[in-house]
């Protein structure tokens, strides 16, 4: 357990036996946490409606010396944003406010996003990334799994993927049934798994239930030890930092896309005629908008 979420805990442990004063800063600290990481302690005490002595009598009982280092685990919890406590993060973001501040969030994410993109190259070996490529080409089915946030970039996977070949599968647990789907997945079969962390407990589940069959495991994931990475025979990396309260999906489209396109290359000559055959077919069913008066 982390430090903040220890100091959380001892909070909620400790307010019984608090005097009402504390009590008082005490629930001030667990419903704005952002502000402790962000004010000083008289805009917090004020916030409070407590005087200031409150809080560094708090800091004492939670065992730091001052309040300084109480603030400080929560300055950090902001800086490294963690994945657990998305209400800290967003509450951090509100209290930006402002055009300025408009302006450096949107700089904050510029630079992010690019960080994000620049890392996926420089840290994928194009042949690496072609011989992941391969697995699936030699794959007999194909299982797209992504559940939580990740459920759109499976079905966008399966999308795309579904116009290279037939052998693509999506694992949707409709109606909270996961394992129909990969009832008859065994040796020789590909699980693409696309995960962050927090991971979907389904997620990781399936992917070690595919393996437990025999089947490989394409983990597409934020960081080498995120769960599904440990389940998986195969680790595409995509980087997902932001100055949002969520983690960026940009590098996951990034790594699905080029992998579906790193898949086609190596498909049978025929795929171009399924690829076309499909396009045929989407326009005789009127699938795309046109213009009545062009």
């Amino acid at each position: 357990m982390n430090t903040y979420l220890h100091v959380s805990d001892r909070l909620k442990e400790l307010f019984p036996q608090l005097p009402r004063a504390l009590k008082v800063a005490a629930t001030y600290m667990l419903e704005h946490p952002g502000d402790i990481a962000t004010l000083s302690m008289r805009q917090v005490a004020g916030n409070a409606g407590v005087s200031l002595p409150n809080f560094s009598r708090l800091a004492k009982a939670l065992g730091f010396e001052t309040y300084s280092e109480l603030r400080e685990v929560y300055r950090k919890q902001v800086q490294q944003n963690d994945i657990n406590e998305y209400h800290l993060r967003a509450e951090n973001l509100q209290k930006s406010g402002g055009d300025q501040a408009a302006r450096e969030v949107w700089e904050d994410f510029r630079s992010s996003t690019i960080g994000n993109l620049t890392a996926i190259f420089d840290s994928i070996d194009p042949d690496y990334f072609a011989s992941v490529a391969k697995v699936l080409n030699d794959a007999g089915q194909v299982y797209m799994v992504g559940m939580q946030a990740s459920a759109s970039f499976s079905a966008y996977a399966h999308y795309i993927g579904g116009m290279a070949s037939g052998k693509v599968r999506l694992v949707r647990g409709e109606g909270g049934v996961f394992a129909d789907p990969v009832a008859d997945i065994g040796e020789g079969d590909v699980m693409i798994a696309i995960s962050q962390q927090p991971c979907a407990r389904a997620a990781i589940e399936l992917a070690m239930l595919a393996r437990e069959r025999g089947a490989k495991v394409i983990a597409i994931t934020d960081s080498p030890a995120s769960p599904i990475a440990m389940e998986a025979d195969y680790v595409l990396l995509g980087p997902n930092r932001s100055p949002l309260f969520f983690e960026s999906y940009v590098g996951t489209t990034v790594l699905i896309e080029a992998l579906i396109g790193f898949f086609t290359i190596g498909q049978p000559s025929g795929v171009v005629e399924r690829i076309e055959r499909i396009e045929a077919d989407r326009l005789r069913m009127n699938e795309y908008w046109k213009n009545k008066k062009a």
